[in-house]
Parts: C-alpha cells; sequence; structure tokens
C-alpha cells in the first residue's frame, strides 16, 4: 500500500494533528509490537485495554504514524485525529480498495467460510494472483487491513467476512465491495447476540449490497434457508449442493485413503469427475463451490478441478495426524453444532481398527440455545456408533449427559488429557474438537 498522510486525512474525515502529511504509509497495525517503518497504528479501546495508551510507544519507531480519537500531547510522529479510529480504518480501506478494480470473492457463513476461503483460493491460485484473508482477519478489523494487503501484482481477491453483531457485514461489505460472493450456510453460531437463524440470514445478506450488476451470490442449496435469498438480494443468486435441485450438484460421492471423489455436474451441462483431498460432504460442498466460482471468473473446469486435487486443509480443520498407532483428526480450530456433526460423521466414516472416541469441548456464544444444542450434539454422537465421548468444559457436560453410559465428562483440558493418555489404544481414532476459547489444541499436541 501506498497512502500519504494527507490522502488519509481526507478519506476518513480527520484532522492532522502535527507530523509530515506527506508521510506515506505502507499498512496498517493494531499491535503496537508490530510498530515498523511505514505503520499507522489503529488504537482500538476494548474491555481490558485502550490502544491509545500505545500511541507514545508506537511513534518512538521512526517512519510511523497514528489514529487517534481525542487530543493528545504531542509526540514524535504524525497523529491524525478521527471521531472514531475502527471506523476510519474502514473508511481508509475503502478508499484504497476503490482504486482497483479485479474479481473479489467475499466468503461468508456460519460454519466453514474459512475452509471454504482457502478452498477457493487455492483453486483460483491456478489462474490468478490472489490476495486472499490470512488466519482468521475476517472481522471489522480485519477485513479493512487485509484490502489493505492489494497490490497491482493482484489479480483476484479471495476475503472472509464473518460477523456477529448487527450491522457488522454493511460495513465490511462496504469496504472489500465483492463482485461476487459466497454464502456457506446459515447456523446457530453468534446467535447469542443476533437472537434467531432468520436474523443471521439477514445479516450476512448484506455481503450482496455491493455486487454490482450481473455479479453472482453462490449459496448452498441444501441449507434449508439460504435458496430463499433468490428474491430477496440484488443480484444473481446461483446454488450448489449435493440436492438435485441445485444449479451446481454434487454426485456419487465416495471416499477413499482421506480423499472424496464425486462427479461435478455444472449448469452449462457438462461434468467433470473431480476429488477433495479431504472427508466429509460439507467439504465437497465447498468443492463444488470452488470450481463453481473458478468457472465464474473465466477458469475452466478442468482447470479448476485439477487444482482442487492438490488442496491441502488449513492448521486444525480436520488434519489428520499419526502416532505410535493412533490416529487422530485435528479439527480444534472453532465449533458450533453444525460444525460439530459435520466432524463426527468424518470420524464415523474413518476405517477403524479399534475405537472411535470423540473428544468435545464447549461450544461458545449459543447464548440461550446452549444447553439444547450441547445435549443434540451428544445425542448425535450416540446415534451416530461413537464409542466413547470425552466431553471437556463447563457447557459439554449436557452434552456427555446426553450421550449416555460411555461419555466421560472433565472440566480441564489437563484432566482430559491425562484420561485419555491412559486409555487410548493403537488403532484407535480420535477426534478433537471445541470453541476457539477452549484451546483443545492443547489436547493434540499432547496426544
Amino acid at each position: 500500500m501506498r497512502l500519504k498522510i494527507n490522502e488519509i486525512c481526507n478519506a476518513v474525515g480527520g484532522r492532522l494533528l502535527w507530523g509530515d502529511g506527506e508521510r506515506e504509509v505502507t499498512h496498517f497495525i493494531t499491535d503496537s509490537r508490530e510498530a515498523a517503518l511505514g505503520a499507522m497504528f489503529v488504537p482500538i479501546r476494548g474491555e481490558r485495554a485502550d490502544g491509545h495508551d500505545y500511541i507514545p510507544s508506537v511513534l518512538k519507531t521512526a517512519g510511523t504514524a497514528s489514529f487517534t480519537d481525542h487530543e493528545i500531547p504531542e509526540t514524535e510522529g504524525p497523529v491524525v485525529l478521527v471521531e472514531d479510529c475502527r471506523e476510519a480504518l474502514q473508511q481508509a480501506a475503502a478508499y484504497y480498495r476503490s482504486q482497483f478494480e479485479l474479481p473479489v470473492v467475499g466468503v461468508t457463513g456460519s460454519v466453514g467460510k474459512t475452509t471454504a476461503k482457502e478452498m477457493i483460493a487455492h483453486v483460483l491460485g491456478a489462474g490468478f494472483n490472489v490476495l486472499s484473508t490470512e488466519k482468521n482477519h475476517n472481522s471489522q478489523v480485519g477485513v479493512p487491513i487485509t484490502v489493505c494487503r492489494l497490490t497491482p501484482e493482484h489479480t483476484a481477491a479471495v476475503i472472509e467476512m464473518g460477523v456477529s453483531m448487527p450491522r457488522e457485514m454493511e460495513r465490511i461489505a462496504a469496504v472489500a465491495r465483492p463482485t461476487c460472493a459466497v454464502m456457506t450456510n446459515i447456523g446457530v453460531s453468534h446467535i447469542e447476540y443476533l437472537k434467531t437463524r432468520e436474523n443471521i440470514l439477514q445479516e450476512k445478506a448484506h455481503i450482496a449490497d455491493y455486487i454490482p450488476y450481473g455479479g453472482v451470490l453462490f449459496v448452498n442449496g441444501d441449507d434449508d434457508l439460504l435458496p430463499t435469498l433468490e428474491d430477496a438480494v440484488p443480484c444473481q443468486v446461483v446454488t450448489y449442493g449435493l440436492s438435485g435441485d441445485c444449479y451446481w450438484q454434487a454426485r456419487d460421492l465416495r471416499e477413499m485413503n482421506g480423499c472424496t471423489y464425486f462427479t461435478c455436474l455444472a449448469p452449462q451441462g457438462w461434468e467433470v469427475e473431480t476429488f477433495v483431498p479431504a472427508l466429509g460432504e460439507h467439504n465437497v460442498r465447498n468443492a463444488l463451490c470452488a470450481i463453481a466460482v473458478a468457472c465464474e471468473l473465466g477458469m475452466t473446469g478442468e482447470k479448476a478441478s485439477d487444482a482442487l486435487a492438490t488442496y491441502e486443509p488449513p492448521a486444525m480443520r480436520q488434519q489428520i495426524k499419526e502416532k505410535d498407532g493412533l490416529l487422530i483428526i485435528d479439527d480444534t480450530y472453532n465449533a458450533s453444532p453444525d460444525s460439530m456433526r459435520g466432524a463426527l460423521e468424518v470420524l464415523r466414516t474413518r476405517p477403524c481398527k479399534g475405537r472411535r472416541v470423540a473428544v468435545l469441548a464447549d461450544m461458545l456464544e449459543l447464548g440461550s440455545v446452549s444447553k439444547k444444542e450441547h445435549e443434540a450434539v451428544g445425542c448425535y454422537a450416540r446415534e451416530k456408533g461413537i464409542d466413547q465421548l470425552v466431553a471437556v468444559g463447563r457447557l459439554s457436560q449436557d452434552m456427555a449427559g446426553a450421550f449416555g453410559q460411555d461419555a466421560r465428562w472433565y472440566p480441564t483440558n489437563a484432566e482430559a488429557i491425562a484420561y485419555l493418555k491412559a486409555t487410548l489404544s493403537p488403532g484407535d481414532v480420535v477426534l478433537v474438537k471445541g470453541s476457539r476459547g477452549m484451546q483443545t489444541e492443547e489436547i493434540v499436541k499432547a496426544l
């Protein structure tokens, strides 16, 4: 990025308190420890700390600048006064985004948006120089920082867009301005704040606000709510999925050697035999969506299919690990009721010489439906024939109770680890999954 301080002031309606307005900014940061030449600090007010306290330390690094939302004593570098620092970051990123004409794929959904984003970016990489969201930078702050990583060398972008509160998608859609978009599903993640699945749908649908005429919103046609968007958004809605009435269809699914093979049927009438190096119907939908997006942007189905074959799952997302005859499915990045069921289905279908053991921790941010959803996951695991459930965390007691006799419950990861090390045997297959805040990767590392 190359933006002068004066340009940023104009874009965000800010006022330069002091410093050189001709200084160039190359990137934005929210962590004062990342201060470096060309950085502009965005001080965020949080529950535990106020980023404004760190402005002086950031500006001690040569070539840095900062926003502030109030008058402060003069410091060593340029400081721009704005009403709201987070909003100023979004406005600056929207201004920077306006300088580029390229396909931008926005990706959202309650579950699986990161995997979908990774798969789409990987497939598009066979035909484009792709910018994609790093790590989990899909928030009100993460999306604008991602957009500001665009360079003239990029020919496409895939941007993950997450929301948890009302009106958040409106703001980040105005920053990213997707030219097409993907919605993976509507579940109950963040229902604590948005109250109903219908509200979640309405919130996420704002991803289509800036899709231009002729652009496409790809939606999971197997979801019960997403197809209803066909008459509710100002762009074309194209469904993908396993059911026969989807525009893009996957048929004849077969699992072999950790891969899922299927036939991709395109609405144009052609079909291609392909596979994705991952298990589960949810990954087939992601793969199908990646092919559909690639074809929308001008790639051939065969080229997209060939690229799909070299995909590798992101860290902590159903990665298969083996140790001393024990097979571990590391799905520890995050959890929701829908993704729990998807992971349990993978555990159920995985070849196993010993026992199938599900190590499941609390699902957070479920609000008033938390007890019901934890119980439902416990019942689902029992119905799928999982041999043992090891539940971890306060909320997961309901999960263990619903599973029944062969469940064990532990309040902490450390206690669960001690039990697992004492009881697991070679030939067992173990799924480990929980919400991000439960840090279940500790369990995988210990095993």
